[in-house]
């Protein structure tokens, strides 16, 4: 009561209109979807730092990549590049499956190894005993290829490696000669170890009944039998 001794109107309670009430759910309902949704994660600072000069470098290290494959084709025994060009190739075989396809891939580094050191003798004899190693190591391993396949149950593959490597030795003799003539004495044995055990190898398939490189008679087959006399 006032001190007049009048009674103080009481305030209506204030009341929120429908529009309002509203209005305001609709507000609430909208933040609440804001706060509730994930949130993105930025990268943080200390992570784009890190990552645009990691992106930087993969990429350099493409390119440069590709750029020391490319220049290292040319390469020769004895250069810095020449052992990514022989990685290279050593991949190339690991990826080669069929026998027959690695044989040809053999041949084809096996004069490869020819042409560079052919190269090798005509520009630096002094690194013709690396050539000549390196030339040495691709003829053993087409040798083996070769004799894996003329061992093989097919005689069309077995025919096909022949053929390839009776081609092979009668174009390498003919380089090989010419090459060792150019070579200075020192370096001419290695060659003429090659050249020897080439002959070798043609030797050893005329005995074991191959055609080697004259063009003989096919080899006999080593699962048959001889007729039984009656």
């Amino acid at each position: 009561m006032s001190d007049n001794g009048r009674r103080t109107p009481v305030l209506e309670r204030p009341q929120i209109r429908g529009a309002f009430r509203k209005e305001l759910r609709a507000r609430l309902m909208s933040q609440a979807a804001d706060v509730l949704a994930p949130r993105r994660q930025r990268p943080s600072l200390f992570a784009s730092a890190w990552l645009r000069p990691a992106l930087a470098a993969a990429v350099l290290t493409v390119f440069v990549v590709a750029g020391a494959t490319s220049a290292a084709a040319s390469s020769l025994p004895g250069d810095p590049l020449y052992g990514v060009k022989r990685a290279s190739e050593d991949v190339q075989l690991a990826l080669t499956f069929d026998d027959v396809a690695r044989m040809q891939l053999l041949s084809d580094l096996t004069d490869r190894r020819l042409a560079e050191l052919s190269e090798i003798a005509n520009e630096r004899p002094g690194s013709a005993p690396t050539a000549t190693a390196e030339y040495s190591d691709a003829v053993d391993k087409f040798a083996d290829a070769v004799d894996k396949l003329r061992d093989a149950e097919s005689d069309g593959r077995a025919d096909a490696a022949q053929a390839v490597a009776d081609a092979a030795r009668e174009k390498h003799k003919v380089v090989l000669d010419a090459v060792k003539d150019r070579l200075p004495e020192n370096a001419q044995p290695g060659v003429q170890k090659v050249i020897e055990k080439e002959e070798q190898r043609t030797a050893n398939e005329r005995d074991r009944g191959g055609r080697g490189s004259t063009g003989g008679e096919r080899r006999a087959n080593p699962t048959s039998r001889p007729t039984p006399k009656r």
